[in-house]
């Protein structure tokens, strides 16, 4: 494919993603989607014919290519497919043409935040700048924050960003809905580089909680290969990743085990190693 344009690639790709995960494709899917002519889309789609004879196929009674069984030529991610096809990352502005299954999507009832605060927040990490950030916490209400922001990181529920808070001198997360407002500010020297929290990795080493009646249903669940699942993290990571999976890292196996499927073996590792006490506080 290296002599076809890139977003001539992107509509072959769209092509094989409907015929592959809804079983037929049509001229008016990629109008749709991409807003060209229909002599181009029919174009596309009998370059893409011609190109893989096994995937696709002409029906004249349904009148419209299906899929018929061959082996896809591109690659395409699982999970991104399947939130398309359910509808909460839509692969098509009009729904009708996103081919929707019957399905539910956790819904997230975090603020959305403003494309200016994002939007500052990430160029300020791609160009190495502090920036004034309005800030709400827990602890401190609303405050100034001076912060370099260094990377993103979403925990399963929501996004935080990794700075450094030149109030601290210290690295941090920050919740990114917690952001009411923001500016940019000089260039910062702050770097991952020196973020011990970032640049270290600990190993998670998880177990079927022992208070589970059928262990052998969590080991398969989650696939383990022997007793223990052994997970590597970015030391500041750990905390999110425990909490996101549910995982019980009581001291004495408290939790509900119904609830709390797996269980932390090795938490008085993660302290020695130096995971903060807030990660491993239940």
């Amino acid at each position: 494919m290296e002599n076809i344009r890139e977003i001539q690639q992107e509509r072959l790709f769209y092509i094989e993603f409907l015929a592959v995960f809804t079983g037929q494709v049509t001229r008016k899917d990629l109008v749709t989607r991409f807003g060209i002519s229909e002599p181009a889309a029919t174009k596309d789609i009998s370059l893409f014919a011609e190109m893989t004879t096994k995937v696709i196929d002409y029906d004249l009674r349904r009148k419209c290519y299906v899929y018929t069984g061959g082996e896809p030529i591109f690659n395409h991610d699982i999970d991104q497919s399947l939130f398309s096809l359910a509808g909460s990352r839509a692969i098509a502005i009009d729904t009708e043409h996103a081919r929707r299954l019957p399905s539910w999507v956790d819904t997230s009832i975090k603020r959305k935040v403003g494309i200016e605060v994002a939007s500052l927040i990430t160029r300020s990490i791609y160009q190495g700048r502090i920036v004034e950030a309005d800030y709400v916490s827990i602890s401190s209400g609303s405050e100034l924050r001076t912060i370099s922001p260094l990377a993103i990181i979403h925990d399963g529920l929501r996004w935080h960003i990794r700075s450094y808070s030149h109030k601290h001198s210290e690295y941090r997360d920050f919740n990114l809905a917690r952001f009411k407002s923001i500016k940019d500010k000089e260039p910062s020297d702050a770097s991952l580089g020196d973020d011990q929290g970032w640049q270290k990795e600990v190993t998670v080493k998880l177990v079927a909680h022992p208070k589970l009646e059928h262990r052998e249903t969590v080991l398969l669940d989650y696939g383990f290969n022997g007793d223990e699942k052994h997970v590597k993290l970015r030391m500041c990571l750990v905390g999110y990743f425990l909490r996101h999976w549910n995982i019980d890292f009581s001291n004495d196996a408290s939790g509900n085990p119904r609830a709390q499927q797996l269980y932390l073996a090795n938490k008085g590792e993660l302290l020695e190693e130096g995971v903060q006490e807030w990660a491993l506080n239940a």
